[in-house]
């Protein structure tokens, strides 16, 4: 009977393999799962639209404000609080508008119009709504 060598359980390879090392495809099979998932969860790029992206600049100096604790914001220094947060763009929103460019511009501008609860009228807003929700599912699809 041929005396043949069978590794028994948890006794090591050996360390090399033919002319590869046991390390060395051990590396490149594990690495083959995260190059993959890496690819699939790359965001898909966003082209840039003025408006979208100062109404974006906009809520985030606004919530940089809104992070200043309440006893740190008095008569004397609110005015250069807010000229250092979401002044300028508020100001750039109410003076100098920046065109929309693509649908998530109009979408942002939709959104921006519904959330400051300024439409006094239920009908435009209905309307606006049921647009926005157009211009949502275009943006999934």
């Amino acid at each position: 009977m041929p005396n043949t060598h069978v590794p028994a359980a948890g006794e090591a390879m050996p360390a090399v393999i033919g002319r590869f090392s046991r390390r060395a495809m051990l590396g490149t099979f594990a690495s083959l799962p995260l190059i993959g998932g890496a690819v699939a969860l790359a965001p898909p790029a966003r082209a840039p639209d003025p408006l979208a992206d100062t109404i974006a600049e906009y809520y985030a100096k606004m919530a940089e404000f809104m992070a200043i604790p309440n006893g740190e914001i008095t008569r004397e220094n609110e005015d250069a609080l807010v000229a250092a947060t979401y002044g300028p763009l508020d100001d750039k929103l109410w003076h100098a508008t920046p065109p929309a460019t693509s649908n998530r511009g109009v979408a942002e501008a939709i959104r921006y119009a519904l959330e400051e609860h300024s439409l006094i009228d239920r009908v435009a807003e209905a309307i606006l709504i049921s647009a926005l929700a157009f211009l949502d599912q275009e943006r999934v699809s």
